[in-house]
């Protein structure tokens, strides 16, 4: 069957946290609090780790009802099997040393989390969701998307920002590379 990939909208906001909060994150378990609100903060490293999985969880809910939190949820038979957090660039503060150079003066949209259920990894789920995403930029208006894979050997756990071959299959060209870090960009008009 098909995916179905939905935006993430208030009435969707308890499916969200629902799977967020029953994926085994065991290799990672500091993702496990985390509800996709790292980048969404300025809080330092320190005072981050101190947050709790209820105190991320409810600013996810509020942030949802806000319109603040956006992305899109991947569902297989009914079932939400994947996560990503979509979102115009300027709702991560946490990206700015990044992106405030490449992106003033234009209207740019991120992906930078793909959390994809273990028993559908490698099956294009990510692929799916990053296409539908680049449709609703595009739709949206957004002059370009701004994407910030990592990739290294022994960084497979890092691959939740999606791998560098899928944004250049979807058309990214890469504008910089940081160490590990390889700032992408796709030109939406």
């Amino acid at each position: 069957m098909p995916l179905e990939i939905k935006p993430l909208t208030p009435a969707l906001a308890e499916t969200f946290c629902d799977y967020l909060t029953h994926l085994d994150f065991t290799p990672t378990p500091h993702w496990a609090s985390c509800f996709c609100r790292f980048y969404h903060t300025t809080c330092s490293q320190m005072e981050w780790m101190r947050r709790t999985a209820e105190r991320n969880r409810a600013e996810a809910l509020d942030e949802i009802a806000s319109g603040n939190m956006k992305g899109f949820l991947a569902f297989e038979n009914g079932e939400c099997v994947g996560w990503c957090n979509a979102n115009d660039v300027e709702q991560y503060p946490r990206l700015t040393e990044y992106t405030e150079e490449l992106c003033r003066g234009k209207r740019v949209g991120c992906t930078i989390c793909f959390v994809i259920h273990p028993d559908h990894r490698g099956k294009g789920v990510a692929r799916e969701m990053l296409a539908y995403a680049i449709a609703d930029f595009r739709t949206a208006g957004y002059d370009a998307m701004l994407a910030l894979p990592v990739e290294a050997p022994g960084a497979e756990q890092r691959r939740y920002r999606g791998t560098l071959h899928m944004f250049e299959q979807a058309g990214f060209k890469e504008v910089q590379t940081i160490d590990q870090l390889h700032v992408m960009w796709l030109d939406l008009h």
